[in-house]
């Protein structure tokens, strides 16, 4: 491991489609800056699964984060019901 890998901000969204044992993930990194938020819901229908990432060492976020995600779940998505969520 012992290697540094530098990361920056999604500006928009990037669209990868990752193939494991015949099963197909289309995944889509948004990004998560406050002014493209609102267009968030766009990318809701069909979603099974959301991965939260957040810099854990960037205290304030947290709980910006903790908001997002009762926004996003309280948005009327009928995949919310069988959707899973790991942060």
């Amino acid at each position: 491991m012992n290697e540094v890998v530098h990361t920056s901000p999604t500006i928009g969204s990037n669209v990868e489609e990752i193939v494991v044992n015949n099963t197909h993930f289309l995944m889509w990194d948004i990004g998560g800056q406050e002014s493209l938020r609102s267009s968030w819901n766009t990318y809701y229908t069909n979603t099974e699964f959301v991965i939260i990432v957040v810099d854990s060492t960037d205290r304030e976020r947290i709980s910006v984060t903790k908001e997002e995600l009762y926004r996003m779940l309280a948005h009327e998505v009928s995949c919310w019901s069988s959707c899973s969520c790991f942060m």
